[in-house]
């Protein structure tokens, strides 16, 4: 059960790194994840994929990025 989990969660980042490759220059992502972003309470994209709530804020935040209606 375990094993599955952890499978579970590497599905949910590798969708999450596509949906940033699909809004922004692939060489950027890895930055973007890591550095605290005034759109999420200056929380790193990172830290916010461990629950639903954050989730759903992170596909949120890269929605408006790609209509440009928010700022990397």
């Amino acid at each position: 059960m375990t094993i599955q989990i952890e499978k579970d969660k590497l599905i949910q980042f590798t969708n999450l790194v596509n949906e940033c490759c699909a809004v922004m220059d692939d060489d950027y992502v890895a930055e973007w994840l890591t550095i605290p972003n005034p759109d999420l309470n200056m929380e790193p994209p990172i830290q916010l994929i461990s629950d639903k709530v954050g989730t759903e804020k992170l596909y949120r935040l890269l929605y408006f990025i790609g209509i440009g209606e928010a700022d990397l």
